[in-house]
């Protein structure tokens, strides 16, 4: 019989013929063009998928870079306040400590020959009238411009350098203002103007290349932040994840053209030709076995199957052909077959069915899934069922894992002895225990898929307490019928699903209002008692009253020092300032020389009447109970390092030598950096002010069981054993120790002991004449209450 296209029969059969080659040929274009269109689908599916997730990741990272440069600024702002809040004088803050380079009031500022400070002070100016406190300058300098409670405006500097984490490989980090400043790799394309209004953006640029930008808004500033990061257009997973989509498009794509080529070898031009087995085809057997794809059929009532060579291999058969439909079917595993024998019995013409079935030659292991459908042989008359095969085992295997984690999942929730439920991202409910079923008494509502409000609504008859924490409004306290108190806490998750979890705490509720009703009890005894003693509450009136004027007496005190002190400190601010002004010959020369020593001279003695009433200022909140310390975990030695360099120059000029050892490992104590720092600079002020040219001045460090000492040991004076312990209260002096007198009011060591025992130590003094003295304050290694406010009462 001739081939196709060589056929000697009928013209009409010929037309015949062609038109159904025609017709193949339709199909076999349109079937190209889907799966071509279903490619390109699957290729920009999977980038705007890696899109989408790239551009996830970087918005975190610009989150978490700009609550950085947040907790820098206000770390800055909070020390500054603390600073000045303490009297310290805003030229003897340290830099260092504030975090910024430089520190300046405004007036300094803009009257500073320096062109960064008074560009930096204008840029404060503009900040301040626009409700800002951060900026930037062209130079790359941050300008922190900042009212405190107490004083002008204070213009901070630094390198913007210092406060921003560099943004890593490939990244790049930009600050957009009235000036802009980038860091990172310069190979990364800077985000648009466009991107940055809208806040956060993602796009492309060039061929190779893609840059992502995510933008986030710092508090207070002048300026936006933005993280740039650029990848390869073409990753190793997208090349696999490519290569995937073309082998999955090319399999089916090559069985189509295999069948279209078969038919037009096995289509005569005159008649149809009896159907061959499907093997005979070799191109469509290559097809099908680049494709891992098996071909098999069962003649109805022949008792006939047939199978390729691929569908022999998947079943661990020696030879493809022809065998017994039984044959066929014990190919599979037992405990399945008679499922596959069904599933082929009950096929329909135009109805496929599909079956995932175990083959019997592995013991189970592999899994296959046998796709087929009903069609009528002609030239038989009798009804096949033809399908397909393929190997599905990984498949089958990744369910079943993903059915056993599951399973444990949910196994570990419905032990967990509290109540627990899952939320989809509409509030629908997904999965609960039956803690919460019980608990809540909601068994005729709970189903998958009700609303969180219906459940929430049916809860409320067992509840008959219920109130939200002011601290938390996801946490709620709830009394139940049963008497049992719960604490529900409910959590929203990255992915917008709610989880919502109870804890059990009626113990701490009954131990609450035990405790409450201890206290109703204690308040009547303490009723009963004033009611019993009437005859002494005049006693207590007059008493309560002789104290109330004692006190409001040493209030006055304390209120006039203290406003005396604040009073004087005023008008030596602007004495010390123009002074110094003065001294610097800031605005030319003064002319003669004695006019520079005079104003050295008042610039000095009013420096030291400053030191003298900020000491006093210092005792009368003290005294007024007003005085407060922040403690922090710090490491000691920074604040003794501190006060020894700030007082070194001191030394020097007089000739004394001071030296500083501290031990290795120290621990971190709770303390006021500020604090320590002063009682330091007091006991080195004394040191150096009792002892005389080529002395020596020790400070020691050490550990000391539960506490460490700072020792301050000078090879001065000395002082008598009889005057030790009129020292170290307010405004005591030991005159009698030399001939002449010595400057100061008293305080250094007052205020030292005041602060030592403020922060839970103490303070000694260990003192001979003519050899030295040596005065030790002790701090505790460990407190209860770390991080917290002390004061003074």
């Amino acid at each position: 019989m001739a081939g196709f296209g060589q056929s000697k029969g009928k013209p009409e059969d010929k037309a015949q013929s062609l038109k159904q080659a025609g017709t193949l040929k339709a199909i076999l274009v349109l079937t190209l063009m889907v799966l071509t269109a279903a490619l390109g689908l699957m290729i920009w599916n999977s980038y705007q998928a890696r899109n989408a997730e790239d551009l996830k990741l970087l918005q975190r990272d610009a989150l978490l870079l700009g609550e950085r440069f947040n907790r820098r600024a206000d770390r800055a702002t909070d020390r500054l306040e603390s600073e000045l809040r303490s009297g310290s004088r805003l030229s003897s803050i340290s830099t260092d400590f504030i975090g910024v380079s430089s520190l300046n009031s405004l007036n300094t500022a803009l009257s500073s020959e320096d062109p960064l400070d008074t560009d930096a002070a204008e840029l404060a100016a503009k900040l301040s009238s626009q409700g800002e406190r951060l900026g930037l300058l062209d130079n790359g300098d941050l300008v922190l411009g900042y009212v405190p409670t107490v004083g002008n405006t204070v213009v901070a500097r630094v390198p913007a350098r210092d406060w921003l984490t560099e943004p890593g490989e490939k990244a790049r980090l930009i600050l957009y203002g009235d000036a802009s400043l980038s860091i990172g790799d310069a190979s990364v394309v800077p985000p648009s103007r466009e991107i940055r209004a809208r806040g956060t953006g993602f796009r492309l640029e060039g061929l190779t290349n893609r840059s992502a930008t995510a933008c986030v808004d710092i508090h207070g500033a002048a300026f936006s932040l933005c993280l740039s990061r650029s990848s390869p257009l073409l990753t190793l997973d997208a090349m696999l994840s490519l290569l995937l989509n073309l082998l999955l498009v090319a399999a089916p794509a090559l069985a189509v053209i295999g069948l279209y080529k078969q038919s037009r070898r096995e289509r005569p031009s005159s008649v149809i030709q009896k159907s061959k087995p499907l093997g005979q085809n070799a191109k469509l057997e290559l097809a099908a076995a680049n494709a891992c794809v098996g071909f098999w059929d069962v003649r109805s009532g022949s008792g006939k199957a047939w199978i390729n060579e691929e569908t022999a291999r998947l079943l661990g058969r020696q030879a493809s052909g022809n065998l017994s439909d039984a044959g066929f079917i014990e190919c599979f595993h037992a405990s399945h077959r008679q499922k596959l024998k069904d599933a082929i019995d009950e096929a329909r013409p135009s109805q496929a069915f599909s079956i995932a079935v175990p083959s019997a030659a592995s013991a189970g292991e592999t899994w296959l899934e046998l796709r087929g459908s009903q069609i009528y042989d002609p030239d038989s008359g009798t009804a096949i069922i033809s399908g397909v095969v393929f190997d599905v085992t990984d498949t089958i295997r990744y369910r079943e894992r993903q059915k056993s984690s599951e399973a444990r999942l949910r196994s570990a929730i419905e032990t967990f002895p509290c109540p627990f439920a899952l939320w989809d991202s509409k509030k629908r409910l997904v999965f609960w225990n039956k803690t919460f079923e019980t608990m809540f008494d909601v068994s005729s509502v709970v189903r998958a898929g009700v609303s969180h409000e219906t459940v929430m609504l049916a809860r409320s008859g067992n509840v008959i307490h219920e109130r939200t924490s002011p601290e938390d409004p996801g946490t709620t306290l709830l009394g139940l019928r049963s008497g049992e108190w719960v604490k529900l806490v409910e959590r929203s998750t990255n992915t917008g699903t709610l989880i919502s979890f109870g804890i059990d705490v009626t113990n701490d509720q009954l131990n609450e209002e035990r405790l409450q009703r201890h206290q109703k009890k204690l308040k009547a005894l303490v009723q009963e008692l004033e009611r019993s003693e009437g005859h002494k509450s005049e006693l207590a009136r007059k008493y309560n009253e002789e104290k109330a004027k004692a006190e409001r007496s040493a209030d006055s005190k304390s209120a006039f020092l203290a406003n005396m002190s604040h009073e004087l400190r005023t008008p030596l601010n602007a004495i010390n300032g123009f002074s110094e002004i003065l001294v610097n010959e800031m605005y030319g020369p003064l002319g003669d020389e004695r006019y520079k020593d005079y104003v050295r001279d008042i610039l000095t003695s009013g420096e030291h009447l400053l030191d003298m009433i900020n000491d006093i200022l210092d005792i009368a909140k003290i005294e007024a109970g007003k005085m407060t310390i922040y403690p922090k975990p710090i490491d000691l030695v920074d604040p003794v390092d501190a006060a020894v360099r700030m007082i070194r120059r001191k030394a020097e000029d007089k000739g004394v030598e001071v030296r500083l050892q501290a031990d290795e490992s120290l621990p971190h104590i709770d303390a006021d950096h500020r604090a320590v720092r002063q009682m330091v600079l007091n006991l080195l002020s004394n040191a150096i002010k009792f002892t005389d040219a080529g002395g020596r001045i020790t400070i020691a460090v050490q550990r000391r069981d539960d506490f460490i000492r700072v020792a301050v040991r000078d090879t001065g004076i000395g002082i008598p054993k009889e005057h030790l312990p009129r020292l170290a209260k307010p405004f005591e002096q030991v005159q009698e120790t030399r001939e002449r007198n010595f400057d100061g009011t008293g305080l250094g060591l007052a205020l030292t002991k005041s602060f030592a025992e403020m922060h839970g130590g103490k303070l000694t003094i260990a003192s001979e004449p003519g050899k030295g003295t040596m005065v030790s304050f002790y701090l505790p290694v460990s407190t209860d209450d770390q991080g917290s406010d002390r004061y003074v009462a």
